[in-house]
């Protein structure tokens, strides 16, 4: 019975460490974001930050003309 919980728990092992290496290759294959990137990305947050704010003063103008 003991040896039955050995080979589960060494073929666990061994589906464990097959996707960290898959993992591993999947991350190495994606380079750093380029400098176009992280302009990109700051662009899209601050247009997000814009419309959550505005969408907050309507809400807030709404609520107070009702």
């Amino acid at each position: 019975m003991h040896s039955t919980y050995l080979f589960l728990a060494l073929d666990l092992a061994r589906e464990r460490a097959a996707e960290f290496e898959r993992e591993r290759f999947a991350s190495s294959a994606h380079s750093a974001p380029s400098w176009v990137t992280r302009i990109r990305r700051a662009i899209a947050r601050a247009a997000v930050a814009v419309a959550r704010a505005a969408d907050h003063a309507t809400l807030e103008r709404n609520a107070s003309a009702s």
